[in-house]
C-alpha cells in the first residue's frame, strides 16, 4: 500500500509539472528586456519542481531492494527524461520556449532532491558490492 501511495505522489507531481508547463505566458513587448530576477526565478522554479520530483522518485525506488547508487542514478535519469519531455512540450505553448539551461536545472534539482532524501532518510539501503581490486583474484 505504501508503494502505491508513493507512486501516486510521483504521478501527482508529474501532473503538477505538466500543468505549470501548460500555462501560456503573455508575449512580452518587443522592447522588454528580462531582468536577472526573471532569469533566476525561472531557473529556481525548475530546480525546486524537479528537486521535489527527485525526492519523490527516490522515496518510491527505496521501496525496492536496490542500493543507493542505483536509486540515485535511476532517479536522476528519470528527472532528465521527464525534463526532456517537459522542454519538448513547452515548445508548443505560446510564450514558452525550449531551453537547455532549463533542462540542466531540472537535472541539478533532481540530483539535489535525491541527495536530500538520502541525507535525511533513516531507511537502510542494500549495500553495494565491493569493487574488485586490480591484482586480486
Amino acid at each position: 500500500m505504501l508503494k502505491f501511495a508513493k507512486f501516486l505522489a510521483v504521478v501527482a507531481w508529474l501532473a503538477l509539472i505538466f500543468i505549470t508547463s501548460q500555462l501560456a505566458l503573455p508575449e512580452p513587448e518587443p522592447t522588454y528586456q528580462p531582468s536577472w530576477f526573471d532569469y533566476v526565478f525561472d531557473k529556481d522554479m525548475h530546480a525546486l519542481l524537479f528537486g521535489a520530483l527527485g525526492f519523490l522518485v527516490v522515496s518510491l525506488l527505496a521501496e525496492w531492494r536496490l542500493n543507493r547508487r542505483q536509486i540515485f542514478y535511476l532517479a536522476v535519469l528519470f528527472c532528465f527524461a521527464y525534463g526532456i519531455t517537459d522542454e519538448y512540450h513547452q515548445g508548443f505553448i505560446a510564450g514558452r520556449e525550449v531551453s537547455y539551461w532549463d533542462l540542466a536545472f531540472d537535472v541539478v534539482g533532481g540530483m539535489f532532491g535525491a541527495m536530500i532524501y538520502f541525507i535525511f532518510s533513516k531507511k537502510k539501503f542494500k549495500k553495494s558490492l565491493p569493487r574488485r581490486q586490480a591484482g586480486n583474484t
